[in-house]
């Protein structure tokens, strides 16, 4: 026993009943468990609880051993002085704060059934990256959908609080924080840093100015990077580096180091070449990508606008003067469904937050479910066992829970192992 499976008993009122008999022979019964306080103090807050018909509202205190009041100074914190329950799993020993403030005592020793404390304990022991395995399939469907809204809402969130530091950055611009946001999800994991810090380097005001102008576009993209400062062959780079000659002298350009960039451990086709000359001509586009989502288009809009082709330099090659098999350098499905996301929904659901748009906020959530489900390492442990994700929305609630749930054993956390608890009981009374 711990006291996290304790709180959750508590909590989520797993021992199936609300009257219980105090340790002076009181008739306790439970009206509200109040707010679970996560923080330092008491465990419950605002607790309604009815002793010999006299209904006190306060806060619960929960513990393994009633002594653990003592173990943990309790005795000498003002924040306990209101407390007008003292749950226990064992009660050890009397408490004179308790006796002097008349705290009524519950011990739940006997009153959890084993089958409840045998679930809990194979949850803990597994082996097996859902700790639940293929039980999860009998969690039921309306409880999965909303878990999955919840987690889909709280990945959402997280990286909102990314683009909340690119927002300061870009000193409260919305359009550039989405340049540079764009740009850092350009690097698909493996080159974000360098990718951001280009955005960062290079301003868009600058891409607004040549948008006309592809090459001086792209010689800037590939200038500023580090990527054209070598002895080239082919006619295309040497074009890029003349225009970039001229824009770095007018514009006083800092370059990052190539170094930054990865090319080894990863596909051809994600080299940061192949990335940047796709940008460039996403960059190219007359209406950007900021102007377009403010129009609240559908995924089959927003996919077309990034169905662009790179130059066709880049259809046979894959780097500067390394001529390779042809084949089009467009973006594919995958890429698209990612940058959507990962980049436009997050975005979308930040403008909600800072604008108080809630329609905001549901487009994104609409947009993730018209997305087709990522198919990864941590969503295949879910299809393995039966819950294949229907759309992006709940690939990403699966991809969050695996991560802070599954993975941490915080089941007593997860709606999955809340319900598994449940029937656990339902067996103990049949």
């Amino acid at each position: 026993m711990n006291e996290a499976l304790l709180h959750s008993i508590w909590k989520y009122k797993l021992l199936r009943q609300s009257i219980f008999k105090g340790s002076k022979g009181e008739d306790i019964e439970v009206i509200s468990i109040g707010e679970h306080n996560q923080d330092s103090g008491p465990d419950f807050f605002n607790s309604k609880v009815r002793i010999n018909n006299v209904l006190l509202v306060g806060n619960v205190e929960i513990h393994i051993k009633t002594s653990d009041w003592l173990k943990h100074n309790h005795h000498n914190d003002k924040a306990y002085d209101n407390i007008i329950l003292h749950v226990v799993y064992e009660n050890d020993r009397e408490i004179l704060q308790n006796e002097q403030n008349n705290v009524s005592l519950v011990e739940l020793r006997h009153l959890i059934p084993s089958t409840l404390l045998d679930q809990y304990n194979q949850l803990q022991v597994s082996k097996q990256t859902l700790a639940c395995g293929k039980s999860i399939q009998n969690v039921a469907g309306f409880k999965w959908k909303s878990w999955m809204d919840r987690l889909a809402i709280t990945r959402l969130e997280e990286k909102t609080s990314y683009i909340e530091h690119l927002f300061s950055y870009s000193r409260n611009n919305y359009e550039d924080t989405l340049y540079v946001l764009l740009f850092r999800n350009f690097g698909f994991k493996i080159n974000n840093e360098p990718f951001e810090l280009l955005g960062k380097t290079l301003p868009f005001s600058l891409i607004k100015k040549y948008r006309d102008q592809p090459l001086k576009i792209q010689a800037m993209l590939f200038g500023v990077a580090g990527l054209l400062d070598e002895l080239f062959e082919d006619k295309f780079p040497r074009q890029l580096q003349n225009e970039y000659v001229f824009l770095k002298h007018k514009h006083n350009f800092q370059q990052i180091k190539k170094e930054q960039w990865k090319f080894s451990k990863t596909r051809p086709a994600n080299f940061p070449t192949i990335r940047l000359s796709q940008l460039s001509a996403l960059l190219e586009n007359e209406t950007s990508l900021y102007h377009l989502i403010d129009q609240k288009p559908g995924f089959q809009l927003i996919s077309k606008f990034f169905s662009v082709e790179p130059n066709q330099y880049w259809n046979n090659h894959f780097r500067f003067d390394n001529e390779s098999i042809s084949v089009s350098k467009s973006l594919g499905d995958a890429a698209i469904e990612s940058i959507i996301i990962n980049t436009i929904v997050p975005f979308l659901f930040f403008l909600s937050k800072h604008s108080n748009k809630e329609e905001l906020a549901d487009y994104a959530m609409d947009l993730l479910s018209q997305l087709p489900a990522e198919k990864n390492k941590k969503t295949k442990e879910f299809s393995f066992m039966g819950m294949p994700p229907l759309n992006a929305l709940e690939s990403q609630a699966q991809i969050y829970l695996l991560d802070n749930f599954c993975s941490k054993k915080r089941c007593l956390h997860c709606q999955v192992g809340e319900s598994l608890l449940k029937s656990s009981l339902n067996m103990s009374m049949q």
